[in-house]
């Protein structure tokens, strides 16, 4: 649960950029998921905006070993690790294991990759400044 809670307020730094014009408190239960049409088995819970026209704040969940292959996004996209844990490569360089409580910031045009380890299911909280899109090479 501790893991939990330090990704919420970390989250909660994201939140204060964006408008508010009404309290929004929601538990575990009331997030609603969906699947992610960008990606086979993945589940999403937008939290604010619209990814298909602009900024938005999503938690996003693929399972266990998936392999999300070199691609790139046109907007600054950030990342908080939830639960489990994914290796993170950028282009050219070395994979970095994410596990809880872990941060990546990728700005648009960024080729990078990530593997969602196979003892459990990876939960992250993305952010971006524009509408979600997926570029590969």
């Amino acid at each position: 649960m501790r893991n939990l809670s330090i990704a919420a307020f970390t989250c909660a730094a994201f939140l204060q950029s964006a408008p508010v014009d009404k309290p929004v408190v929601w538990s575990a239960a009331d997030i609603r998921w969906t699947d992610n049409p960008a990606m086979k088995g993945a589940q999403q819970a937008i939290l604010w905006g619209d990814p298909t026209k602009g900024a938005y704040g999503a938690l996003k969940r693929i399972p266990a070993g998936t392999v999300v292959a070199m691609h790139a996004h046109t907007n600054e996209t950030r990342v908080v690790s939830v639960a489990g844990t994914m290796s993170f490569s950028l282009a050219g360089g070395p994979a970095t294991d994410l596990g809880p409580q872990s941060y990546a910031s990728i700005p648009g045009g960024v080729k990078h990759s990530a593997t969602c380890k196979a003892a459990s299911d990876c939960v992250y909280f993305e952010t971006s400044t524009g509408a979600y899109d997926i570029k590969t090479p």
